[in-house]
């Protein structure tokens, strides 16, 4: 696989994600987080398993005990701690603002990917990491319209308008 094959299969990544937060929030009309973070696991968990025992056997059978150690670990913050949060933000944070608010994620990704693994920070990495930071202290400074000033608004604006 090439890089671009990389940056497209995140593309396409991020769409599932962002698709997850309103499904979620859909879903939790109904059900409390907890029990969409078991079943979204589960049936998340089906799906790998069938898709890596086709196209990854060979590579799953010969895993360190190193890797293995990240793999699970990764298994533990990210999968249900992490989906739990996110779910449960999403609950009552909505589901733009609290994906919005993982977007810190590559924030963190890359102050980590420095530190452990000795990646070169870059000034465009740093850029992006600062403009992501920006972005999201501007959405979480947003406040919401309520029905009566989105009225209010509009109201006005026909006045000058006329």
């Amino acid at each position: 696989m090439s890089y671009l094959d990389g940056v497209i299969l995140a593309i396409i990544s991020t769409v599932g994600f962002g698709a997850t937060a309103v499904l979620a929030q859909s879903g939790m009309q109904y059900v409390k987080p907890a029990s969409v973070t078991i079943i979204s696991l589960v049936v998340g968990s089906i799906i790998v398993f069938i898709v890596a025992f086709i196209l990854e056997l060979d590579e799953l059978t010969s895993i360190s005990i190193i890797a293995l150690l990240f793999i699970l670990l990764n298994a533990v913050l990210s999968y249900p701690i992490g989906r739990l949060f996110n779910f449960i933000g999403v609950k009552y944070a909505g589901a733009s603002r609290a994906s919005s608010v993982i977007g810190v994620a590559p924030l963190i990704t890359t102050g980590l990917a420095v530190w452990l693994t000795d990646e070169k920070l870059t000034l465009m990495i740093l850029g992006g990491t600062l403009l992501i930071l920006l972005g999201i202290t501007l959405i979480l400074s947003d406040r919401p319209i309520s029905k009566a000033e989105n009225n209010f608004d509009s109201g006005n604006q026909r006045d000058r308008v006329d």
